[in-house]
C-alpha cells in the first residue's frame, strides 16, 4: 500500500477496498481537490483530502453516520420538497467499506443504492477520461443487433460530411459474422502528426454496460481498454476495435467514430429513431444520454 492510501485509512480509522486503494494509487492526483467547483479528471471524484475532510464533516453533522460510509466525491445538487415548497440540496457520492457498494448520500442524510461495487461503478468514467486525453477529438462507439446497421449509419455521416455537418477523423465499421468472425471496414490511416495525446495504461478493468440482447448483461468485463492503446497513427487504435469487437455476439454491427466538430442538431435529425446502443461516448456521461434519445426516439410522421 502506497503513502495515498495510508494517510486516507490513518485519517478515517478504516480499511478500503482494494479496487479502491488501486485506483486512488494510480490516479488520486489527477482527481480534483474541490469537485464541487471544478471539473474533475473523473468526473465527480475527489482526491485524497476531499475524501478525508468531506467524510469527517459527514461523520460530525449527520447524526448516527456509519464509520463505514466514505465520501469520495460530489454529484451534484438534487431536488426535494419541503412543506410544499421546493428545495435544491447538494448529494454526494458515497463508499460503503464494508459491502463495498456506491450510494448517493444528500446533506440530509439520505442514501440510495447506484452500484454494486467501485469497480463497476468507476469502469466506464474512467474509460471516458482515459479516452478524453488520448484524443483531441470525440470518440463515440456505437452497436447495432444486425449486420447491415453500422455502415448505414457510416453512410448517413457520410452524407453529412459532404453537406458540411459533420467533420469525421476516423469511421471503422466492424461486422460480426454469424460464425463468430470479425470483419473490419476502415478507411486509411491518416498522418501520424499530433494525433495521441496520452495513452491508457494500467486501466482498471470496469465495465461497458452492453445490452443483454447483445450478449453481456451490466457489469460485463471491458477487456478492451487495455495497455495496448498505443498506436500512433491518426485515428482510432487498431487494438481498441478488435479487443472490443471481441465481446460482441455473432450478427451483430459496430460503428467506431472520432469527430472533429458537427453540428449536433442537424446529426441528431438524421438519426432520430435511428437505433443502436451507444457503448461509449468520450466527451460526457451527459452527451452519451443524449445521443442514446436521439437513436430511441420514434420518429413522428408526417402530417
Amino acid at each position: 500500500m502506497g503513502n495515498l492510501a495510508n494517510y486516507m485509512e490513518k485519517a478515517l480509522g478504516i480499511k478500503l477496498p482494494e479496487e479502491y486503494v488501486t485506483f486512488m494509487e494510480q490516479y488520486g492526483k489527477k482527481l480534483a481537490a474541490d469537485p464541487v467547483n471544478q471539473k474533475s479528471w473523473v468526473a465527480r471524484l475527489g482526491d485524497a483530502d476531499f475524501v478525508v475532510g468531506t467524510t469527517l464533516a459527514f461523520r460530525a453533522r449527520v447524526p448516527n453516520f456509519p464509520m463505514e460510509n466514505v465520501v469520495i466525491g460530489y454529484l451534484g445538487t438534487k431536488t426535494i420538497v419541503i412543506d410544499k415548497h421546493y428545495e435544491q440540496i447538494d448529494a454526494y457520492l458515497l463508499l460503503n467499506v464494508q459491502n463495498r457498494r456506491i450510494l448517493s448520500i444528500d446533506s440530509r442524510g439520505v442514501t440510495e443504492r447506484i452500484s454494486e461495487s467501485f469497480e463497476e461503478w468507476v469502469g466506464l468514467e474512467l474509460l471516458r477520461a482515459s479516452l478524453k486525453e488520448k484524443y483531441e477529438s470525440t470518440l463515440t462507439v456505437i452497436l447495432f443487433e444486425d449486420e447491415a446497421k453500422a455502415a448505414e449509419a457510416r453512410e448517413k455521416l457520410r452524407d453529412l460530411q459532404r453537406q458540411g455537418h459533420i467533420d469525421i477523423d476516423d469511421a471503422v465499421v466492424v461486422v460480426k459474422d454469424a460464425d463468430g468472425t470479425a470483419r473490419f471496414d476502415q478507411p486509411p490511416k491518416k498522418s501520424k502528426k499530433g494525433a495521441v495525446i496520452g495513452s491508457i495504461t494500467g486501466l482498471i478493468v470496469g465495465s461497458i454496460l452492453f445490452s443483454p440482447l447483445f450478449g453481456a448483461g451490466i457489469g460485463a468485463v471491458a477487456a478492451a481498454v487495455s495497455a495496448s492503446l498505443a498506436d500512433v497513427d491518426m485515428g482510432i487504435d487498431d487494438q481498441f476495435i478488435k479487443d472490443l469487437a471481441r465481446k460482441f455476439n455473432p450478427g451483430c454491427s459496430a460503428l467506431f467514430t472520432l469527430v472533429q466538430k458537427a453540428d449536433f442538431e442537424r446529426v441528431g435529425e438524421a438519426f432520430l429513431g435511428f437505433g443502436g446502443k451507444v457503448l461509449v461516448n468520450s466527451m460526457s456521461k451527459e452527451r452519451e444520454a443524449l445521443i442514446q434519445g436521439i437513436l430511441d426516439a420514434e420518429r413522428k410522421s408526417a402530417e
